[in-house]
């Protein structure tokens, strides 16, 4: 692949060792002669990454989500170094970063294109989600009652404690908490799964990815208003007015790129971040 010669690191500071290591991997690209420069602020992201070729996230999967849209505006790929917890997005542990980062700036890896889902609102606002999209009650001691129609074709209505759609690449996130299935990344599918929902029998559902979810608020509880329920976008709210219902939920003609190392295995990582067979 390319060489990569100029570089932003994006640095989540609250991280233990963020900066120590952000300031080993930048002598590093100056050896080399890659040209960075390092950001801190969310506000400030799309300005550090104008003319550059990659985004170094330094710090956990929450983070990485946190400059989704930044990359998507500027067309950069992004790469993770987990200095969180699990880590399923940051790729590369601090360790190995400092052992293969040269050779990556060289060239030496993958570009794999990630599907994000895309939330349009009743009045027409929309915004764009890596992982996935949630609707829940406002009150974490209700439950949330919505209708979801495919295609404009009645699915099912939920009582459950909130809804889940979820990419392949975030089904490994909240969606797999709330007992969701693992999707293959090259699988052309999302999912939709309840959370804790009141009829037992309601399980995850799989769409493919030209499908069109329109969810709405259901006339099943007189006491609630479609301002008592919240979207969040990657664990992010965007909008902060109420009547945003119906939604549409379907995934973006938009994609984001994530740059992983030649010898990246997903089941290597489900296998390590999962401890199966342990």
């Amino acid at each position: 692949m390319k060489p990569i010669k100029k570089l932003t690191f994006y640095v989540n500071s609250d991280k233990i060792g963020a900066e120590d290591l952000c300031a080993k991997l930048a002598d590093q690209a100056v050896a080399i002669g890659t040209e960075y420069n390092i950001c801190k602020n969310p506000s400030k992201l799309d300005e550090c990454l104008k003319g550059h070729e990659a985004c170094c996230v330094i710090g956990g999967d929450g983070t990485i989500l946190s400059t989704v849209n930044a990359c998507i505006r500027m067309h950069i790929p992004i790469f993770g170094i987990n200095q969180g917890k699990l880590g399923f997005l940051t790729t590369f542990s601090p360790k190995s970063a400092l052992t293969s980062f040269v050779s990556m700036l060289k060239g030496e890896y993958q570009l794999k294109k990630c599907s994000l889902l895309q939330c349009i609102t009743a009045k027409g606002k929309k915004a764009l989600a890596l992982n996935d999209v949630v609707i829940k009650h406002y009150s974490p001691s209700r439950l949330m009652q919505v209708e979801v129609y495919c295609d404009n074709e009645f699915v099912t209505a939920y009582s459950s404690d909130g809804l889940i759609i979820s990419t392949p690449t975030g089904s490994t996130a909240y969606n797999l908490s709330a007992g969701g299935p693992i999707i293959h990344p090259g699988a052309d599918v999302f999912a939709m799964t309840p959370i804790c929902p009141h009829t037992l029998s309601n399980r995850s559902v799989i769409f493919s990815n030209n499908k069109i979810l329109k969810i709405v608020t259901s006339n099943a509880d007189a006491k609630m208003h479609d301002s008592q329920v919240q979207i969040s976008l990657d664990g992010q709210i965007p909008w902060s007015e109420s009547d945003l219902f119906p939604i549409e939920v379907t995934i973006a003609t938009e994609t984001i790129t994530l740059l992983q190392p030649l010898e990246y295995s997903h089941f290597n990582i489900l296998r390590k971040k999962l401890k199966w067979g342990d």
